[in-house]
C-alpha cells in the first residue's frame, strides 16, 4: 500500500504548477500584448506623420511605379484628358446626404491610363453628369483605398453602382493602371464637388497597451493572493 502524500507537499506541489503553467505564462503573455501595442503605436505614429508630409508637400509629377507605402496621399499633377465613361460609387456626405463618387479613366499625355475619383455628387444626378474630355490639368493625391471587405456587395454594373472603390476592380474594369488619383483641384470641373482630404486611420493603441499592461498588474496581484491562500492553507 502507498503511503500517504503529506499534506505540505500536496498545497506546495500545487503552488509550483500554479505559478510554473498559470501565473508565470499569463504574466508574459499580457506583457508581451502590451510591449506589441507600443511597437505598432511607434509603427502608425510613422505612418501618419509620412501621410501628413505627403499631403503638406508641393505636388509632384505622377512617379513611375507609384507605391503605396512610399506614396500613398503624395500630391500629384497630372495633365491629359478624361474619358466619357464614369463609375459611380455609393458614398454619403454631410452636405447632401447619399451621393456617389465619380471615378474616371484618364489618359495622361504618355498614351497611360490612370483612374480619377473626380468628386461627389447628389444620388439624383447621376443620369444628367457629362464629361469634358478637353485636355485638363488635375492636382490630387495618391490612394490606395481599403474599403472592401467579405461582406461588400459586388457591383451592380447594369445600373453602373459600385458599393466600394475597389482599385483592382475598377481599373480592370476600364483596362487602366491601378493606380488612383483622387482629385482636390480641376479648374474645368463644374459639376461634381472635390473634398478635401481627410486621414481615417484610427490609433488606438496606447489605449490597447495600457489596457494590456493594467492586465498584467491585475493578472499578478491576483496570482500572488492565490499563492498566498495556499501559503496560508498549508500553515493550518
Amino acid at each position: 500500500m502507498r503511503d500517504k502524500v503529506p499534506e505540505p507537499q500536496i498545497h506546495m506541489k500545487k503552488k509550483w504548477l500554479f505559478i510554473v503553467f498559470i501565473a508565470l505564462p499569463g504574466f508574459i503573455a499580457l506583457i508581451s500584448l502590451g510591449v506589441w501595442q507600443t511597437k505598432r503605436l511607434a509603427w502608425k505614429e510613422a505612418l501618419l506623420a509620412n501621410i501628413t508630409q505627403n499631403l503638406s508637400a508641393k505636388p509632384i509629377q505622377l512617379p513611375k511605379g507609384p507605391n503605396k507605402k512610399q506614396h500613398n496621399y503624395r500630391v500629384v499633377e497630372i495633365e491629359g484628358s478624361f474619358d466619357r465613361d464614369a463609375l459611380f460609387v455609393l458614398t454619403s456626405t454631410k452636405e447632401f446626404g447619399p451621393g456617389f463618387r465619380v471615378v474616371s479613366p484618364f489618359n495622361l499625355q504618355d498614351g497611360s491610363k490612370v483612374l480619377v475619383d473626380r468628386g461627389v455628387m447628389r444620388e439624383d444626378g447621376k443620369d444628367e453628369l457629362k464629361t469634358s474630355i478637353q485636355n485638363r490639368l488635375v492636382t490630387g493625391y495618391l490612394f490606395w483605398p481599403n474599403e472592401t471587405d467579405y461582406f461588400t456587395p459586388e457591383p451592380n454594373l447594369k445600373r453602373n453602382i459600385w458599393f466600394a472603390r475597389d482599385l483592382t476592380k475598377m481599373s480592370e474594369f476600364f483596362s487602366t493602371h491601378a493606380i488612383l488619383v483622387v482629385a482636390t483641384e480641376d479648374k474645368l470641373e463644374t459639376q461634381l464637388k472635390m473634398q478635401n482630404p481627410s486621414i481615417n486611420i484610427p490609433n488606438n493603441h496606447l489605449q490597447y497597451a495600457f489596457t494590456w499592461f493594467m492586465m498584467s498588474i491585475l493578472w499578478f496581484g491576483m496570482s500572488v493572493y492565490f499563492v498566498y491562500k495556499i501559503d496560508k492553507k498549508e500553515e493550518n
